[in-house]
């Protein structure tokens, strides 16, 4: 069958688990009564979580900079405008679609060849995997392991440097893979890339946590472990729309053996989703507008 074909068939089935999401909040719990935990947090506080998400986009921008300009001279400006809107894309479009967004706006916006920004997805996809496997281990450990807590992330970090060396050898060894020599060759460049990573998630799930726990009324560990979960349920191959569905039901099951109620967990999770589609949403904005003003100064126009 034709590739467009699945495409639309994904397409579809993130819709209707989006729709499914939709109707069964409001047959099961009612919208309104599910929006009402709002009321328990002040404005204020919404606020600067807010800005601790922003932040985390900030660093993100910073991340992808720091491998661009392992291979060229690019702007900080520009790379924000394709950071921020790549972002979005990837989190409203399901099954990883939105991946494609990077380079495709890394070769059209900075002229970054299409298999290097290809490159620098693949290793910041594996260390974010690799820091929230960390901290899912650790959290997951504060509620059953105690002092013993620590042993796995440590295990974890310990093999982090053999994992790269992997990488180093394959691109040196295999003539296609090549291109990805510059970002695992030198040890600064690849610890650079994954100190910018655990600080995105540490910052941006600090965040999330934070509102889980006042909107939730449950312990701050415990809020840290669905949202681990939760906001790392994106990099499944199998998403909803804006990862409609698979959120809520991978920030609640880990709570259910803690002893919370899966209606209320659900119900947080909802409104811990709203807060994150509207914070992307607000960065896909600012990267469209940067990407706007970018082109009006470029423009024949602006010379005239």
């Amino acid at each position: 069958m034709p590739k467009y074909f699945y495409t639309l068939l994904k397409a579809a089935f993130a819709l209707a688990m989006l729709l499914a999401l939709i109707v069964w909040v409001e047959t099961q719990y009612g919208w309104a009564s599910t929006l009402a935990n709002w009321s328990k947090i002040s404005v204020w506080q919404v606020v600067l979580l807010a800005i601790g998400v922003f932040s985390s986009h900030l660093l993100r921008v910073s991340r992808v900079f720091a491998a661009y300009t392992f291979k060229q001279p690019v702007s900080f400006k520009s790379v924000s405008a394709v950071s921020f809107l790549h972002n979005t894309i990837s989190f409203l479009l399901p099954m990883r679609l939105g991946e494609l967004a990077l380079p495709a706006l890394g070769k059209h916006q900075l002229a970054i060849d299409y298999r290097y920004s290809a490159a620098v997805l693949l290793l910041l996809r594996l260390f974010d995997a690799h820091v929230l496997l960390c901290l899912l281990v650790f959290f997951a450990g504060t509620a059953w392991l105690k002092y013993y807590a620590w042993i796995a992330p440590l295990v974890l970090l310990a093999g982090l440097p053999l994992g790269v060396h992997v990488l180093k050898i394959m691109s040196a060894q295999i003539t296609k893979l090549a291109f990805a020599t510059p970002l695992v060759s030198d040890t600064r460049r690849w610890l650079t890339l994954y100190g910018y990573t655990v600080a995105i998630w540490v910052v941006k799930l600090f965040s999330l946590a934070m509102l889980a726990s006042v909107l939730g009324g449950i312990p701050l560990n415990h809020a840290w472990l669905a949202t681990i979960l939760a906001d790392g349920s994106a990099l499944s191959p199998v998403t909803g729309f804006a990862n409609a569905g698979t959120f809520e039901l991978a920030f609640a099951l880990p709570l259910k053996p803690l002893g919370y109620a899966m209606e209320s967990m659900v119900q947080i999770a909802v409104n811990v989703h709203i807060f994150i589609f509207v914070t992307n949403i607000a960065v896909g904005i600012v990267g469209f507008l940067l990407l706007q003003n970018k082109h009006t100064q470029t423009s024949p126009e602006s010379h005239a």
